[in-house]
């Protein structure tokens, strides 16, 4: 048993357990309360997924000091990467902005979204550790298959007109959208923005595993992909189309070529075909919707009413920002920095829609208002790093290869976005397993478990 604990098996399968509750249970989970309800149960199921990991590694971590074995926090943090480093400053910025904000200690867990630094520590922590004691193994692929599969069929159940497990209220449905209520809700997520951000990051993570798996078993990725595809296109969410295309398409020249001359020509040809996209876009009006609004915004106008009321929004928390700008006003406090609504007549609802801004819905910009310049800056290096190692290992590495272009996807998509608990911890997910598959594939480790690909393999003794 000391020895298990010593070179971290011990670790491994409990990661192995949590990530793989997070791919099945925590993705179907919806509260069963449908979706008037379902931010608080997600959240909770977040917390006490994430929090019984963290507490069960703190465990073995005090188990490791107690029998002498070794140090483990001194241990992660001498090989922690500049990722891991730029994820812990991003939390302590985040405990900065909190402490410091005029909302103290509404902060702690958030005013609208449960946004708050006791949440985004989780997000760090599970990062940390997973980055750690993560291994995406094939046993991890085939369970986020099957779940994604399921989800997708809900999706697109309820996009037909049904409703399965009674999550709209009774006697509606997903038809009902922007008719007899606001908003539009899908599949174990809620809101399609959501659903949206979920698709950017698995279906380019699907696609390429589909792509550079050898075997035969990987054609049955087409099964959760096409689904998934399929109800992604059915709900008509702008920037999912935008985070699945990026994740897709922009990806191919690192994730998808693996020889330089084909990373050169692939690279050159998606260089001129955005040109091409954005001159076409400036020299055509289509007349409406968002190739319109993008025509206009290209022209300087800049209307608050594009996007869905995004670019109100952006200009709302772009004026607030000089007052708070080094720390922000703390995590989760948008709801009251009074910022103007939105709002526009709906013919269809028979009455003017007013929508109080409490998320910037644009990940990038949320950060700045809440967290401060010094926690954007913390976030972006975490991602400029990840991003920097996948581009050396997608090449030879499989596995890190979807991963990244998941992560692509979703960070594109989040320009449009926002992270909330229900989303956001797929992604922080998927940063600590690319983080650990480019460590491993700049030094792998060989593998102390035969061919059972259901056994996490032992880390290294350090």
């Amino acid at each position: 048993m000391k020895s298990r604990l010593a070179d971290g098996w011990l670790q491994a399968w409990v990661t192995a357990g949590y990530l793989g509750a997070m791919a099945t249970v925590f993705l179907l989970f919806w509260g069963f309360e449908g979706y008037g309800n379902i931010t608080t149960p997600k959240f909770w199921a977040f917390c006490i997924l994430s929090g019984m990991y963290v507490a069960f590694m703190a465990v073995l971590a005090a188990a490791r000091v107690i029998f002498k074995l070794t140090k483990p926090w001194v241990d992660c943090l001498r090989h922690a990467g500049p990722a891991q480093w730029a994820a812990i400053a991003y939390a302590g910025i985040t405990w900065a902005s909190a402490i410091c904000s005029p909302y103290w200690p509404d902060t702690l867990w958030g005013i609208s979204r449960y946004e708050g630094a006791a949440t985004i520590t989780l997000y760090v922590a599970v990062f940390l550790l997973v980055s750690v004691y993560g291994r995406p193994g094939r046993w991890l692929l085939w369970a986020l298959a099957g779940a994604v599969t399921l989800f997708s069929a809900l999706c697109l159940v309820q996009l037909s007109g049904f409703n399965p497990f009674g999550l709209y209220p009774q006697g509606y449905s997903y038809l009902d959208a922007g008719k007899a209520y606001a908003g539009a809700y899908l599949g174990t997520l809620g809101n399609v923005d959501l659903v949206a951000a979920f698709f950017s990051l698995v279906i380019p993570l699907l696609f390429y595993l589909l792509l550079r798996q050898k075997d035969l078993s990987r054609f049955l990725l087409l099964v959760p992909l096409g689904l998934s595809l399929w109800a992604a296109a059915w709900m008509g969410v702008s920037a999912g189309y935008l985070g699945i295309g990026a994740g897709c398409v922009l990806a191919f020249p690192i994730a998808g070529a693996t020889e330089k001359k084909h990373r050169a020509a692939a690279g050159a040809l998606l260089g001129g075909a955005l040109v091409l996209g954005l001159a076409l876009v400036f020299f055509w009006d289509a007349g409406g919707g968002m190739l319109h609004e993008a025509h206009q915004m290209l022209h300087g106008e800049f209307d608050g009413r594009f996007g869905s009321g995004r670019v109100h929004i952006w200009q709302e928390v772009l004026q607030k920002l000089p007052g708070h700008l080094l720390l922000g006003y703390g995590p989760d406090t948008m709801l009251r920095a009074g910022l103007t609504p939105f709002t526009r007549y709906d013919a269809a609802l028979g009455g003017t829609v007013v929508g109080h801004i409490d998320v910037a819905h644009n990940e990038y910009l949320n950060v700045l208002f809440h967290q401060g310049l010094m926690a954007l800056a913390a976030y972006l290096a975490m991602l400029a790093t990840l991003f920097y190692r996948w581009m050396h290992t997608a090449k030879t590495n499989t596995t890190a290869a979807a991963l990244g272009a998941g992560t692509l996807g979703y960070c594109v998509q989040a320009l449009f976005g926002f992270s909330m608990c229900i989303t956001a911890p797929f992604f922080w997910l998927t940063l600590a397993l690319l983080e650990s598959s480019c460590k491993r594939a700049t030094a792998p480790v060989p593998p102390q478990n035969g061919k059972n690909l259901f056994l996490p393999p032992r880390l290294p003794r350090e």
